[in-house]
């Protein structure tokens, strides 16, 4: 199953190092593998991401995690923006 995830961020060279270049051994953990994470050419502050996710609610049972969460916070994903869909393959 794919989860397509769509953002924004305060600043994408801050998300980046700390939520995609950053440790995600808790992702991984969970069985969240990144397929993709970038931001729109003219708009690095709007990013766009795709993971393969063992069930529905991986990416919601990761996020319970309070490393995770702090990991969210730091990378400044503004959450009010966030909007996710799970994808059959």
């Amino acid at each position: 199953m794919k989860l397509i995830l769509n953002m924004e961020v305060e600043n994408w060279d801050t998300f980046n190092k700390v939520y995609v270049l950053g440790d995600n051994t808790n992702r991984e953990n969970a069985g969240i593998k990144k397929i993709f994470i970038g931001h729109e050419e003219d708009k690095p502050t709007k990013v766009h991401a795709i993971f393969d996710i063992p069930h529905t609610n991986a990416m919601r049972e990761y996020m319970d995690n309070p490393e995770a969460k702090k990991m969210a916070q730091e990378s400044g994903i503004k959450f009010e923006t966030l909007f996710g869909v799970n994808c059959k393959d």
